[in-house]
């Protein structure tokens, strides 16, 4: 049987790739307005989660699951990882776990 391979780790990072500059075409100009409410919450209080976004987007009048497959490059610029994570509290996400961030 031929096919690709089940494990390539260059080529999942290049469809990773290739997978999140689609999604963040289509919706750049959320992507800024959420990536600008991360940044300002991290800056008041040292770290930033996706719940943190959504609900700082939802006060805003804005819906963070309209972000789609984009909502994964939130954190891809200007943030780094604290190595933390938290179970997420949106009723959505079925209390998954979340990465905690910080600003680069």
């Amino acid at each position: 049987m031929h096919g690709l391979p089940l494990f390539d780790i260059v080529e999942a990072a290049r469809r990773r790739d290739v997978g999140m500059s689609l999604a963040v075409q289509n919706r750049e100009l959320l992507l800024t307005q959420a990536r600008l409410l991360a940044h300002e919450h991290a800056a008041r209080h040292g770290t930033v989660t996706a719940d943190d976004v959504a609900a700082l987007m939802s006060a805003a009048g804005m819906n963070y699951a309209d972000l789609g497959n984009a909502a994964g490059s939130v954190f891809r610029e200007g943030f780094v990882w604290t190595g933390d994570v938290r179970q997420s509290a949106r009723v959505s996400t079925h209390r998954r776990l979340v990465r905690v961030w910080r600003i680069a």
